[in-house]
């Protein structure tokens, strides 16, 4: 049975929704991510939307991956997980890392998941 996880992308700029598209079109995605800007909406205005959409969804678990670790989407981020055990905020979100997720998705338990996931991403990064 598939998991019902829920998986959002807040960044800075427009980067959220392209990073999105450049994974989907290497890789199938097995589920859907959405992806919102702080360029296109204020970030209260953001935390609301995904607020609500896990309310009407109620997930069992939920990945909010962001552009910058310590930013302003990643405290936004962290908002909305307060003290939740159900929700991951992950920062640095990479091609690789959205491939990792849509590839492992459903065949991985969420802790290994995540594990997976941000292993991933550092992997995709190379220096030569």
């Amino acid at each position: 049975m598939t998991p019902h996880y829920l998986s959002f992308i807040i960044s800075h700029g427009t980067l959220a929704c392209s990073i999105r598209e450049v994974a989907e079109k290497l890789i199938k995605p097995a589920t859907k991510i959405y992806c919102y800007s702080n360029q296109i909406s204020v970030l209260e205005e953001i935390e609301r939307e995904i607020s609500q959409r896990i309310e009407e969804e109620k997930p069992e678990k939920i990945v909010l991956f962001v552009d910058l670790a310590g930013g302003s989407c990643w405290i936004s981020a962290n908002r909305i997980k307060r003290d939740s055990e159900n929700i991951s905020v992950i920062g640095g979100v990479n091609v690789p890392m959205l491939i990792s997720y849509f590839t492992n998705y459903d065949r991985l338990d969420w802790p290994e998941l995540i594990t997976k996931i941000t292993s991933d991403g550092q992997k995709g990064i190379l220096v030569r």
